[in-house]
């Protein structure tokens, strides 16, 4: 069903009340002149039978106002659009499960808002975005098979720019926040996500005009990933940077191991444009020893010199109990040299791949003011239950044949969980294998990504194969694994060189 309504002046309400008995599209546009100036508003409903939905429509001289109350269950699409003279906004709302949504929009020919609170179990997607006069700022959030409440709001003005945040908590399978502005200097980009059950609740902000802005927190399990500090570390003195943080997580009902995602970066408009941050080949997966060729994930940066040569260091204070520094440092040199096997060049530094030195800083992983001081510092540290190990990088914001320049990577082992070097130890006693969880970090630190369901904040679909390819290192880990699978193999090849 399709409405078409212009009015030109006088006033015009128009209410659609809808309670959906078969599976139905609603399209719904309106446009208001006084004149001088013309707004527009259109709606998009792809609605499951379960679904009621009613809104209101308030044409004036040249404005639109509206509300949407809207409750269902089944599969779900709403989308909303605002227009004017140099603006956009637009919201998008995809569900399967039950969800309920409240919205109110406002729009004029020079600005425009709209808010919205949202509620749902199942699966669900939010997508805000404003542009005005080529700036963009917006908002994403996402859960699988979980809960998800979020309010979030959006407002474009002529001279003023585009603004957008939201407040999201949610607790689930997986899910993923987004919060991106775009200017017409530079774009700032953060992404906060997790795999595996669990929790993750954000505030964030984000404002573009001649230049783009981007504030706020995200927690995941309780653990603070994300803040206004993070944010600052990467616009301090204009340049361009990004930073970002992998690593495993123990799920808190006991039920395995997962992984989180964060990243941060501000970058020089020319810089931004035309950055692929995924790159992954054929959807078909083989069953061959070592899984498929095609299970890898690529984040778009790496190390973009011949031969990088990377050195390793290794602080050793708190070493656990049953290790010493020796152990342990040719435990994570021989994970970096399975790396190094699979390429062309040298990743890491021939020779003494790891160096024991307890002067090289390794700060605490989530440091108010993260450190960047050029060395490539492994450590040990306490940081709770949530999280098993992390990686921390850099890049100074350099792109070559498209990747970024990695300047430098952190990784931390987690001192308040068991470790062991033995691997019978590890099949045998359940402590965490070193140069097995070493093996999965070096993998971010050289460029690689987990590989898991798009809804995860991965970059494949749940219905890929690829997801549940536990051959691979780069995915979630479920015990011990010290050589590399089929797709390690060719995304590690794909960026340094094929053997």
């Amino acid at each position: 069903m399709t409405i078409n309504i212009s009015r030109f002046v006088f006033i015009f309400f128009l209410t659609i009340c809808i309670t959906v008995t078969t599976a139905m599209g609603i399209t719904v546009k309106v446009s208001t002149s006084n004149g001088a100036e013309t707004s527009s508003s259109s709606q998009s409903y792809d609605l499951d039978r379960s679904t009621w939905l009613k809104q209101d429509i308030n044409l004036d001289s040249g404005k639109i106002s509206s509300h949407l109350q809207a409750e269902g269950g089944g599969k779900n699409r709403l989308t909303q659009s605002l227009s004017g003279s140099s603006y956009a906004l637009t919201s998008n709302v995809d569900s399967q499960g039950t969800f309920c949504v409240s919205s109110d929009s406002s729009a004029s020919g020079q600005a425009a808002s709209f808010s919205q609170h949202v509620a749902g179990a199942g699966s669900l997607s939010l997508n805000l975005q404003g542009t005005q006069d080529g700036a963009t700022a917006g908002q994403e959030a996402s859960v699988t098979d979980g809960v998800l409440s979020s309010s979030q709001s959006l407002y474009a003005g002529k001279d003023q720019g585009a603004f957008a945040c939201q407040s999201t908590n949610m607790e689930g399978q997986g899910g993923k926040m987004v919060s991106v502005a775009l200017g017409k200097k530079n774009v700032m980009l953060a992404e906060s996500s997790f795999s595996g059950q669990g929790s993750m609740k954000a505030n964030l902000a984000s404002a573009a005009s001649d230049g783009a802005f981007s504030r706020g927190f995200a927690v995941i399990d309780d653990v603070l990933v994300l803040s206004d500090d993070y944010f600052n570390a990467v616009s301090e003195g204009g340049e361009d940077l990004m930073m970002g943080m992998s690593g495993l997580r123990m799920l808190g009902d006991g039920s395995g191991i997962g992984s989180f995602d964060v990243s941060v970066l501000n970058l020089g408009l020319n810089d931004a444009k035309g950055a692929a941050k995924v790159s992954t080949t054929s959807k078909t997966a083989t069953a061959v020893t070592g899984g498929s060729y095609s299970s890898y994930k690529l984040t778009g940066y790496r190390w973009n010199v011949l031969d990088p040569k990377v050195q390793l260091y290794l602080n050793p204070t708190g070493t656990p109990t049953g290790l010493t520094a020796a152990s342990s440092q040719s435990a994570i040199a021989a994970a970096a040299n399975t790396w190094d096997d699979a390429v062309a060049g040298n990743i890491f530094a021939d020779g003494t791949t790891v160096i024991v030195d307890s002067k090289k800083v390794v700060d605490a992983p989530f440091s108010k003011t993260p450190k960047r001081d050029g060395y490539n510092v492994n450590g040990w540290k306490k940081f709770g239950n949530s999280f098993i190990a992390l990686n921390r990088w850099w890049t100074n914001g350099v792109k070559v044949d498209g990747y970024y320049s990695l300047i430098e990577s952190d990784t931390w082992y987690n001192l308040d969980y068991q470790w062991t070097t033995s691997l019978a130890t590890a099949q045998s006693t359940g402590k965490l294998d070193l140069q097995s969880v070493a093996l999965h970090e070096l993998g971010h630190c050289i460029g690689m990504g987990d590989i898991y369901s798009s809804t995860y904040g991965g970059s494949l679909p749940p219905t890929d194969p690829r997801t549940k390819d536990l051959e691979q290192v780069m995915n979630l880990y479920n015990g011990p694994q010290r050589t590399l699978g089929n797709g390690d193999k060719t995304g590690a090849q794909i960026l340094y060189g094929k053997v």
